[in-house]
């Protein structure tokens, strides 16, 4: 049965008053209203439950305080973690989040931008802007810049676009992984990434490599197996690297390192006795499992915070420094899943 929502004429027949009267006293309005009329009109507001109709207000306003969030693919956790802490964050703000998820499609993701715009909020917060063409990022980019409001890009952010975007140092990400890898004596290390036509993929990778070629160790590109980010990479391409005789694999996501985490029992072989293992990403899991993943930590609650203030700055056409990219480090935790190799 479908609710009857009460309304602000309900309200002023309840405090005897006009509707215009509790428009006024409802929206604090500074004009001259005795205070008994004010408790009148409150109380009867509390008693019908009445909730002011955000779309009527919007449009007077010409704000809903909504932010639209799209993401790519909300079964990994990384962006269900990430989207917590944006969620969180813009509460704190005073704004609600919508979400859109696209399952790493442009179509969708052109959709759910038009769809917000559309549907009236403040601002968007775009998780994936660059894909695994350049036409479809092109496309991305155009469909952008014809909104006539503010969308803040993150993550998966085209190198060319990354001015005034809110991203994580992937390249110090990759370095600190394999450093310490070499530090305890690995050197023949797999790798297994995401896919090489995502910028953050690329700088990781070419941390790995910095971090190699300091210790004067040359990077060998047979040891790179390209997955998707998700379990089954991991699953994939144990065997492929076990053939390559690695003592070590710093797989590019933490979902990514569990996989690893299951397919090594069919083989019997232990982490980090028999192979090393390190992560990225730090998700919840990772403290749990046993034994604990290293993993490249991304601090997701400092990240969220400026994310939104950010975009609400731009939303309320606060000073801001439109060109200004914040780029965040990560932290190595180390925990159980590394071992000095004798």
């Amino acid at each position: 049965m479908r609710t009857i929502r009460t309304t602000i004429k309900d309200v002023a027949n309840k405090a005897g008053v006009s509707p215009a009267t509790v428009s006024l006293v409802l929206n604090n309005r500074p004009v001259p209203i005795p205070q008994k009329t004010k408790d009148k009109v409150i109380s009867a507001a509390c008693e019908l439950h009445y909730r002011p109709n955000q779309l009527a207000v919007g449009l007077v306003t010409k704000k809903t305080n909504t932010i639209g969030l799209i993401l790519p693919d909300n079964s990994n956790l990384f962006f269900a973690t990430y989207t917590n802490k944006l969620e969180t964050a813009a509460s704190k703000m005073g704004y609600n989040v919508i979400f859109g998820n696209t399952n790493n499609s442009i179509e969708k993701t052109l959709e759910y931008l038009q769809m917000f715009a559309d549907r009236g909020v403040d601002g968007i917060i775009l998780m994936q802007s660059e894909f695994n063409s350049k036409k479809k990022t092109d496309s991305c980019l155009a469909a952008i810049k014809e909104l006539p409001i503010p969308v803040l890009l993150i993550d998966r952010v085209p190198t060319d676009s990354a001015s005034g975007a809110v991203i994580l140092d992937h390249f110090k990400g990759g370095y600190l992984a394999v450093k310490h890898l070499l530090d305890l004596g690995h050197e023949r290390i797999g790798y297994i990434t995401g896919s090489s036509s995502l910028n953050l993929m690329v700088h990781r990778l070419n941390g790995c490599k910095e971090a190699l070629a300091e210790k004067g160790i040359p990077f060998d590109p047979a040891l790179v197996f390209e997955g998707d980010l998700q379990l089954t990479s991991g699953i994939n391409a144990l065997p492929y690297l076990l053939g390559q005789n690695v003592t070590a694999i710093f797989a590019f996501n933490d979902m990514i390192a569990y996989g690893i985490y299951k397919e090594l029992r069919n083989y019997q072989l232990n982490i980090p006795d028999d192979l090393s293992v390190i992560g990225f990403d730090d998700l919840i899991f990772s403290d749990v499992i046993q034994p604990p993943l290293t993993t490249a930590s991304q601090p997701l609650e400092e990240m969220a915070d400026a994310v939104i203030e950010r975009l609400v700055n731009l939303i309320e056409e606060r000073p801001v420094e439109p060109n200004t990219t914040r780029v965040f480090a990560p932290v190595l935790k180390v925990r159980g899943s590394t071992k000095r190799l004798t």
